[in-house]
């Protein structure tokens, strides 16, 4: 009886235990994430304005392309509005949290066609990480930028 007991008592500490999910990402994650998912992933920048640190760097493919709340505004109204949100992560980071939206793009600026012209659609995926500090502001965002759509295994 005894030795069943202890079988059983060192079965049960053999047998991997699920793992607790993680603690919920910090509301003001949560926050920008509902922004910029609303509308299928096209960023709203002046929504979101309010979270970004005025020494926010921008960086694509490991390229600073802006430096300051200012110039994130000026690339950020410039930047190909999204053809479709793939999804996103919400998390803890050091420091604050973090962010991550993953989109596709058209990369034909239709702006510069001539009037009903007819064109294919030419999709790249982006991945854009924004990292915010302990002042619950987003101090760095890191696009990468793939050279094609997206293709889920």
């Amino acid at each position: 009886m005894v030795r069943r007991g202890l079988c059983a008592l060192a079965a049960l500490f053999a047998a991997p235990l699920p793992a607790a999910p993680p603690p919920p990402p910090p509301s003001y994650v949560s926050d920008v994430a509902t922004l910029l998912t609303a509308n299928g992933g096209s960023e709203p920048q002046a929504r979101i304005a309010e979270f970004v640190a005025d020494d926010v760097k921008v960086y694509v493919n490991d390229r600073m392309v802006a430096q300051g709340k200012a110039a994130w505004l000026n690339y950020a109204g410039s930047r190909p509005a999204s053809a479709g949100l793939l999804g996103h992560s919400e998390g803890w980071a050091e420091g604050g949290g973090s962010l991550m939206i993953v989109d596709q793009f058209d990369t034909i600026d239709r702006s510069k066609l001539p009037k009903d012209f007819i064109v294919d659609p030419r999709f790249d995926a982006r991945s854009t990480l924004y990292e915010f500090g302990e002042d619950q502001k987003i101090h760095a965002i890191r696009t990468l930028i793939g050279a094609g759509f997206w293709i889920k295994p």
